[in-house]
């Protein structure tokens, strides 16, 4: 029997604020498949209960040493029946994510994200060239964050949650599949998360997964650890602040310079996601030509 006790960092006195607290599902990425619109979609829903003031809590891969309860008062704004969930991108490619997840609740619902795994990759560069984390060619932005084509390993990462949660308990959402018929992905997580089926949200357009290029990259640096800080903090309001009030506007517009491929990086990358591509074909039983196109 599943014993709270066993939680690290939980101690007797603190069990009951931890027994009343329940995370029903995870949206665990990777990063670039559309986690955000995923975010914007699942918050208007009645019945589910996200964190308050912040997509991301990274409570699994940065911040577990923190405790249960720590974690827990992220959805101090529950309603009654309503159900937890979370989206956390940068949880897909982390060994001990799952285990943590599964030790926490085993009947918790998992939705992976998948994107083409190029495209992805290409994304998640430009994403953080953004943020000025990076510099360089795309050969060179591997070097400094490896994660940008390790989180792409879709056999290797997919294969490791399966081995902790059973199939039923995983549902898969292609941001293809977002971007062509949303209303229909959207009834389908309310089917599997169990909740009663809501009209799609009117949210605004925007380009799913796309990414910017600061004109002045040592700005996006400062503002992106000024806003990793204030979330270290926990003060998320002022971090999201700062986006409402368009400070990305000031370091921005570098669109026209957005950064590619070079031939013999796309086929690298194509040797080494082939099988990952053909890996997702056999477990979703789908053809993804369309993920075979340049």
């Amino acid at each position: 029997m599943f014993n709270l006790l066993s939680l690290p960092f939980v101690h007797e006195e603190s069990t009951q604020a931890v027994a009343s607290f329940s995370l029903d599902f995870v949206c665990i990425g990777p990063q670039r498949t559309g986690t955000s619109w995923l975010h914007q979609v699942l918050s208007y829903h009645p019945d589910l209960c996200l964190p308050q003031d912040v997509k991301e809590t990274m409570f699994f891969d940065r911040d577990y040493k923190r405790g249960i309860n720590w974690y827990a008062r992220y959805f101090s704004h529950r309603q009654p029946k309503q159900r937890c969930g979370e989206i956390g991108p940068t949880y897909f490619d982390v060994d001990c994510v799952p285990e943590y997840i599964q030790l926490l609740n085993p009947d918790c619902k998992i939705i992976v994200n998948l994107r083409h795994p190029i495209s992805r990759a290409l994304s998640l560069y430009r994403h953080h060239l953004s943020k000025g984390r990076v510099k360089g060619s795309f050969s060179e932005a591997t070097l400094q964050i490896p994660r940008i084509v390790e989180a792409g390993r879709y056999e290797k990462h997919i294969s490791k949650w399966l081995s902790i949660f059973p199939q039923q308990q995983v549902a898969f959402v292609l941001i293809e599949d977002i971007e062509c018929q949303p209303e229909a992905v959207l009834r389908d997580l309310c089917v599997f998360l169990e909740v009663k089926e809501i009209e799609m949200p009117y949210i605004g357009y925007q380009k799913i997964g796309a990414a910017t290029v600061p004109k002045f990259p040592w700005l996006a640096q400062i503002a992106a650890q000024g806003a990793t800080w204030l979330r270290t903090k926990r003060l998320h309001r002022i971090a999201e602040l700062g986006k409402a009030a368009g400070l990305k506007r000031i370091y921005s517009g570098g669109e026209k310079q957005l950064a590619e491929l070079t031939p013999y990086e796309y086929r690298e990358l194509w040797a080494q996601y082939e099988e990952d591509i053909c890996f997702v074909e056999r477990l979703l039983n789908r053809d993804l030509t369309v993920w075979r196109k340049p």
